[in-house]
């Protein structure tokens, strides 16, 4: 049987630098990742990113009736490719503030991970075109930049923020993360960098390496206690890998707690519900999940330089032969770090400018041009959950973010949007909007929050569904490791004690770097022996 000193399960941002690193130490890596090259031009091309959404590159997942939402199901995105979510993200580089990495440390009991702890992890990564200091690494494979196509109206949204008494921030992810300024992303020359680009594709040089896509992972193997090995279906046939070190998932805050639970790692309950054997009672693997709840704000507007003709194949043309213009924006171009709370540790808000209509997930297109405004509430409370369909590994999860479940919450973005009206009323920004159109006329005080639980989306930010704690509050501990399973490792944004200030793949690579530094502590201490054949399973 075919064997390998680690099985990574998933091609995503924190699993393709996991493969990178321990590759580069001449150990043996299989990845396995469920989906297929990310070849699309629409995964290259940065403002076509939401052409990407339920095509075959997506794992279209649909949550269940959310309670804070009135009851609607809710389109919850996720790259299925290599690169996984970093190859269909609007590639926004935002780590998250400093009160987030040292709340996970001395409120979760997450050892290791202040930010002091984290700030190597980042910069280890990192080749920033623009800023060499402390905070910033200029030698890794991620390539960060502020250069792509910007409206004039980025300048005309900052200049009016600061006129209502935001300070400017340069960079979101130095000294201070509150602010108003232009976002970084992950992109070179006009296109995407993912973290397929960034990690895998420099491992895969590598003869250590072996990737398999369309492998969708059905369990992880457990004997005697240790993960010995990995079920994964290619082709219409079952195959079973053994592991000689580790198994590290990397499937995501959707697939890595069901991957755990199909395994008979989860809560006993659920898993006797649903006929699965119980392994390890584990009661908050799919727990805890959180994601950032979105609100969005559009105008009319009669002014050029938007991004309502992305459709004009001159454009494309261009952006094909030198990645300039209109197709190298990621459709975000600046925002505003703000707390709607001053007695908060850091910025509950990310209020993000478009140069155009982002509505529905890009699938409502009007057909004037406009502007958008969107809240990101980036200090939820609420926590959803994961739970199985069913036994079927190709049956989707069960999925409940729960978002805008707490009143608090929706208050939150009532003073959010207050802000907004005081940066809109003034200022150049101004001068460019024409009516309001979401909220719309009908819309007051008397019945703003029900168009907030009527309208909000969510970020594509889902974390914390396999959390770092104790065996009674996490799932795994600060080495990451699965309670209760040796050789068993969870790495991505499932491990997250709390969601972060911001955008989660500039973190969730972050995991990547500080998961596979662990991971490779622990086999210089060990030596590299088999523990158990499973042939015969």
């Amino acid at each position: 049987m075919e064997s390998f000193e680690f099985i990574v399960v998933g091609a995503g941002s924190a699993g393709c630098v996991v493969a990178d690193r321990l590759s580069a130490a001449g150990h043996t890596v299989l990845v396995l990742e469920a989906g297929g090259a990310d070849d699309d031009v629409f995964v290259k091309a940065p403002a076509l990113f939401a052409g990407l959404f339920q095509g075959p590159h997506d794992w279209n997942y649909n949550s269940e009736p959310e309670p804070g939402l009135f009851g609607r199901r809710v389109f919850l995105p996720r790259g299925k490719m290599l690169g996984g979510s970093s190859s269909m993200n609007a590639m926004i580089y935002m780590r998250g503030s400093r009160a987030d990495f040292d709340g996970w440390s001395s409120e979760y009991g997450a050892t290791g991970w202040s930010y002091d702890d984290v700030l190597p992890h980042f910069t280890a990564s990192e080749n920033n075109a623009e800023f060499v200091d402390s905070f910033h690494g200029n030698e890794g494979g991620l390539n960060v930049t502020a250069r792509r196509w910007l409206s004039p109206h980025a300048d005309a949204f900052i200049e009016s923020a600061v006129e209502a008494g935001i300070e400017r921030n340069p960079d979101f992810n130095g000294a201070e993360q509150e602010g108003v300024g232009l976002f970084q992303l992950t992109a070179k020359d006009g296109r995407r960098c993912s973290a397929a680009d960034a990690f895998l594709r420099p491992a895969l040089e590598r003869p250590q390496v072996t990737l398999i896509t369309h492998a969708t992972v059905h369990r992880v193997v457990v004997d005697d206690g240790a993960a010995v090995g990995v079920v994964y279906e290619h082709e219409g046939a079952l195959h079973t890998v053994s592991v000689e070190r580790e198994v590290i998932l990397s499937a995501g805050a959707y697939n890595t707690p069901q991957i755990l639970m199909l395994s008979g790692i989860g809560p006993a309950e659920h898993l006797a519900e649903v006929g699965i054997p119980v392994l390890i009672d584990s009661p908050n693997v799919g727990q805890h999940l959180q994601d950032h709840p979105l609100t969005i704000l559009h105008w009319d507007t009669d002014q050029g330089d938007t991004l309502s003709d992305l459709a004009d194949p001159a454009l494309f043309e261009q952006w094909m032969a030198d990645g300039s213009g209109k197709i190298s924006s990621a459709a975000a171009e600046a925002a505003v770090l703000w707390k709607s709370d001053e007695s908060l540790d850091s910025a509950d808000f990310q209020m993000v400018f478009v140069p155009g209509y982002f509505w529905e997930h890009g699938w409502r297109r009007p057909t004037t041009s406009g502007l958008t405004i969107a809240l990101s509430y980036n200090r939820p409370t609420s926590r959803g959950s994961v739970r199985l369909r069913s036994a079927d590994p190709s049956d989707a999860p069960r999925i409940v973010s729960n978002l805008l479940s707490e009143e608090r919450e929706v208050d939150a973005v009532v003073r959010a949007i207050g802000l907004v009206d005081r940066i809109t009323a003034g200022g150049p920004l101004a001068k460019a909007l024409g009516e309001r159109v979401n909220p719309g006329r009908g819309v007051g005080a008397d019945n703003l929050k029900d168009w907030i639980r009527a309208e909000t989306q969510h970020m594509y930010h889902a974390s914390c569904t396999a959390r770092i704690g104790t065996p009674d509050d996490g799932v795994v501990d600060p080495e990451l490791r699965v309670h209760g399973i040796r050789g068993l490792r969870v790495v991505d944004a499932s491990v997250m004690p709390r969601i972060t200030s911001g955008n989660t793949n500039a973190p969730t690579i972050m995991i990547g770097e500080r998961g596979a530094a662990f991971i490779l502590d622990a086999a210089d201490e060990a030596a590299a022996v088999p523990r158990v054949s499973v042939s015969a399973v």
